[in-house]
């Protein structure tokens, strides 16, 4: 199989942390990359992108992850590919060797599939920082006028409606059938990190590391502590260049207790607007 990822990055210092490095290496193994950014690249960073990727294009637009995905769309040659990617660094990892999980994503027949359906009464959907399309849905005329009309739309939420949730429906609309390697419901995939690597989930929402006031230490720490040691120092890594290192080891040292008051903490300033 030949896949091609276009992948959206960001990052608020405009660096190319180890963990997108480790990333990036693990998609390199299964096909190729084409990359965009929502951020200005400090200089010199770009050249840590050059061996991994086909091509990239850096600054900051605005339009969140399908801004990037639509630069990256309109960069690339689909000629020959079986799949094409969307994904993000939003999350961490992989934590679990990736190509089985792609292996059985592409296996489940579908036009669509992603590694996470949010099976939502509202607003089902396949969760947009991993999608995968077969040739009925990146070479359609439909698809690409969705996706090179992508602009801002202010509110990340407004995005979440018109563009994650909106290629679900323009799937729907094109009785294109799609499915999820896993059914999660609500805030699962936020909030549940630690059960989640247990059962082999193979990603980390970044926002774990700051969710909820900062509560899901303990959880974050089985992570680390179950996945390849040097995954494990480069997310390390990154937590200390964004968030600093006495925040980490603070964070990863709470125990039950602490991450508890943390959390109770944390709904007093959401309740009361402190």
């Amino acid at each position: 199989m030949k896949r091609l990822f276009l992948f959206a990055f960001y990052d608020p210092q405009g660096i190319v942390g180890e963990a997108a490095l480790r990333y990036l290496g693990a998609l390199k193994d299964l096909g190729d990359i084409v990359l965009a950014t929502d951020c200005d690249l400090q200089p010199g960073e770009a050249d840590k992108l050059a061996p991994l990727v086909l091509s990239c294009t850096a600054s900051r637009h605005g339009e969140y992850d399908f801004g990037s995905y639509k630069r990256a769309f309109l960069q690339a040659d689909f000629t020959g590919y079986d799949f094409v990617y969307l994904v993000n660094d939003s999350v961490v990892g992989p934590l679990f060797p990736l190509e089985p999980y792609l292996q059985r994503m592409e296996a489940l027949g579908t036009g669509a599939f992603g590694l996470v359906l949010n099976p939502s009464r509202k607003a089902p959907h396949l969760q947009s920082w991993f999608i995968g399309l077969t040739p009925a849905v990146f070479l359609a005329s439909w698809f690409r006028e969705f996706i090179t009309s992508v602009t801002a739309v202010g509110r990340k939420e407004d995005v979440c409606n018109r563009y994650e949730n909106g290629l679900t429906r323009l799937l729907e609309a094109h009785s294109i059938p799609y499915a999820g390697l896993y059914t999660l419901g609500g805030n699962t995939v936020y909030n549940a990190v630690g059960r989640l690597f247990s059962q082999g989930f193979p990603f980390m929402k970044k926002s774990a590391f700051t969710r909820h006031g900062g509560s899901l230490g303990p959880e974050v720490s089985r992570v680390l502590s179950g996945t390849d040691p040097g995954m494990a120092e480069a997310i390390v890594a990154d937590m200390d260049r964004l968030y600093g290192e006495e925040y980490r080891r603070r964070f990863l040292s709470d125990g039950p207790c602490r991450s508890a008051l943390r959390y109770l903490r944390y709904l007093w300033r959401k309740v009361t607007g402190q």
